[in-house]
């Protein structure tokens, strides 16, 4: 099944879980607060391109891995699929709830409604936004298969042209449970979510056309046609980033994004930024590691946390609920120590992968029904 996957996909993949565990690290750890604030925009500026790499290779996995099914004649297949995968990041977000109750970081009532998705959770939340995406992903790959890629990813875009109107609309206030679910879903009220739905979907269209380019054709004309088009893209995101620094000004630019103040207030420069990173972190992985690359022994074990992504953000996040309040950390030590998060993380992962997914035969049990290669690209 490995020879199937696309190395530098699984490669940027577990670098943005290794960014995000870095930088929960940090503030589990208590060494973020006493960062220098130049130390935290630089620090903030390499992370957050976690999440839009996240949610762009989301995209990319829809287009790569189910949405061939559904070419196929296997409607009810992926759809079966895709709501399972759902479930399971939706239970891995209840873990990561329960983690930091049971850990002292969140109240009982808190998890309760975090649960419930009408609250949030200190980390993890994006956990949740790909179950309800994943729900939303059964339309959008139907669409995609009546009218084309084009009009999808047109349809993906068509959120942002009626942002301005997001605010005429009565939305729960602030002070309302229902906001955290609203803000997640739409955006509004600002400042109850980190990641909104429909903004988003704008980045999911963009992965969609990334997994366009790498779903056919041999490894050296994937990787021509996967440069070309993600160059377009970046070329495109940072025509929207020089429009954003133009019409606000370089200082409030960077300062929005690396405060996140962009992010809290689903602000068109965090994302015209964020595909700026992730696309640019792709093509210099795609570089580095060319999809004709092949998945080698020597290789494999250093690709596991974009291999098992979901068990590797939910398993770190959860250990570092766990982590006292009362044991902060100084800055050199906290930097040093977060580094070591992702490593550790993925010694686990591997020792799993080793207890679970050994092959069949080395148990003396029958081996699994073979799956249909367009469904093993991407796992």
């Amino acid at each position: 099944m490995l020879e199937r996957r696309i190395v530098f996909v699984d490669a940027a993949r577990g670098l943005a879980v290794a960014l995000a565990l870095y930088i929960h690290s940090l503030a589990t750890f208590g060494a973020w607060y006493h960062l220098p604030r130049l130390g935290q925009a630089l620090v903030r500026l390499v992370t957050s391109a976690a999440t839009p790499t996240f949610i762009v290779l989301f995209g990319a996995m829809l287009e790569m891995v189910y949405y061939p099914g559904l070419v196929e004649g296997g409607r009810r297949r992926v759809r079966v699929r895709l709501l399972r995968r759902s479930w399971n990041c939706y239970v891995a977000y209840l873990a990561v709830v329960a983690a930091s109750v049971v850990g002292g970081r969140r109240g009982m009532l808190h998890g309760v409604a975090a649960a419930l998705s009408l609250g949030d959770a200190q980390y993890g939340n994006i956990l949740k936004f790909y179950a309800f995406a994943l729900v939303l992903a059964i339309p959008l790959l139907g669409f995609r298969q009546r009218r084309g890629l084009l009009p999808t990813v047109l349809l993906g875009l068509a959120p942002w042209v009626a942002v301005a109107w997001l605010d005429r609309v009565s939305w729960p206030p602030p002070s309302s449970d229902l906001s955290y679910l609203s803000a997640m879903l739409v955006g509004r009220p600002i400042g109850r979510s980190w990641i909104s739905l429909l903004h988003s979907q704008a980045l999911v269209v963009t992965g969609m056309t990334i997994g366009w380019s790498l779903s056919a054709g041999s490894g050296e004309e994937r990787g021509k046609r996967f440069r070309r088009t993600a160059t377009l893209i970046l070329l495109a995101a940072l025509a929207a980033s020089c429009a954003v620094v133009l019409a606000v000004g370089p200082h409030d630019a960077f300062g929005g994004y690396t405060t996140l103040r962009y992010r809290a207030s689903h602000h068109v420069g965090y994302y015209a930024f964020g595909l700026v990173e992730a696309t640019a972190l792709l093509i210099g992985l795609s570089l580095l590691l060319p999809p004709r690359v092949a998945y080698r022994p020597g290789l494999a074990p250093f690709l596991c946390l974009g291999r098992s992504s979901l068990l590797a953000f939910t398993l770190g996040n959860c250990l570092l609920d766990f982590w006292p309040r009362a044991w902060v950390l100084p800055v050199t030590t906290g930097l040093v120590a977060s580094a070591l998060v992702p490593a550790c993380v993925m010694c686990i992962v591997l020792l799993v992968e080793s207890r679970l997914f050994e092959p069949a035969a080395a148990r003396g049990s029958p081996a699994p029904a073979a799956v249909p290669r367009p469904l093993r690209k991407l796992g």
